[in-house]
């Protein structure tokens, strides 16, 4: 009887300290997290410059949003674009660089070193380099491609390469993928690689067959980031293009920015976030959804 009074008050204990330990974290996500999100939607409601009381108008702004803001389409069709090209180029190149990585080589640590550095660097610091390499009369690729013979490109100042411009920038800063990649390299188990060899398996049928089964988790876990990061793209736009030329750089990000902070229509930009919330979360909701179908663990 005393044993089990005993049991009791120890999961009790237990129990009180996991929830005291939980606070904090329980605190910061309700704190900075939901409450914000409430008050976003609560906005959204309202017409609201920032410098006067919001005044309640219903659905009006989303109204506006689907029936009369012509940029609010296109900015969804420029994410998308940017998205699907920073996320592809993402994981194929920091796949292969991880693959090659994870071969013995010289220097490997420092050439490790290297291709993580550019995840690390400030944002900021970042962009100046690549407005140098880009800029039309001055920059880096316009004199290898006036060296080669070649045409000059705008880059960053012409609608058809200012996405892909960007999306080569989001590429280069992929380092993290690298490191993650690389993990999951080195956690597959070599003894399935050596029984297929000895069962006649090339190298290629051993990649497509073992290695890439065996890393779709970390494949996974890579997509469903990159995509998160790469619809919340930002400061490319803000520093380099403002959304320009022609508005082929209108992120849904900078939209929110230039309706929120250059116009004070704070009413109809929690509008916009609103709606760009439920977009990522059906499009993270898909990810999981067909994950089953291609995600292999090493139970299976």
């Amino acid at each position: 009887m005393k044993m089990g009074i005993q049991k009791k008050l120890l999961k009790h204990s237990e129990a009180i300290t996991a929830y005291l330990c939980l606070t904090p974290a329980i605190i910061g996500l309700l704190v900075l997290t939901i409450l914000p999100l409430f008050g976003v939607i609560l906005i959204g409601f309202t017409e609201w410059s920032g410098l006067r009381p919001p005044s309640f108008v219903g659905l009006q702004n989303y109204v506006n949003l689907f029936t009369k803001d012509l940029f609010f389409t296109k900015s969804i069709v420029v994410t998308l674009y940017y998205a699907l090209g920073a996320v592809v180029g993402g994981i194929l190149y920091s796949f292969i660089l991880a693959m090659m990585l994870n071969r013995k080589m010289p220097l490997r640590g420092f050439w490790r070193a290297v291709f993580y550095l550019p995840y690390i660097v400030p944002a900021m610091a970042v962009n100046i380099l690549w407005a140098w390499m880009y800029d039309a009369n001055f920059g880096l690729f316009n004199y290898i491609l006036n060296s080669l013979g070649l045409q000059k490109s705008m880059w960053l100042y012409s609608e058809r390469t200012s996405v892909p411009s960007l999306v080569l920038m989001a590429v280069w800063t992929s380092g993290n993928l690298v490191v993650i990649f690389l993990a999951g390299l080195q956690n597959v188990p070599r003894v399935y690689h050596e029984a297929a060899e000895i069962d006649g398996a090339n190298p290629v049928q051993r990649f497509i067959h073992i290695t890439v089964p065996m890393m779709t988790p970390i494949i996974f876990y890579n997509f469903l980031i990159s995509v998160i990061t790469a619809m919340q793209v930002f400061v490319p736009a803000f520093s380099l293009t403002n959304g320009g030329p022609n508005n082929s750089t209108l992120f849904m990000v900078y939209l929110i920015y230039r309706e929120g902070f250059m116009r004070n229509n704070f009413g109809y930009a929690s509008s916009i976030s609103f709606i760009f919330f439920i977009f990522i979360a059906l499009i993270t909701g898909l990810i999981f959804g067909s994950s089953n179908k291609w995600m292999f663990y090493e139970g299976k």
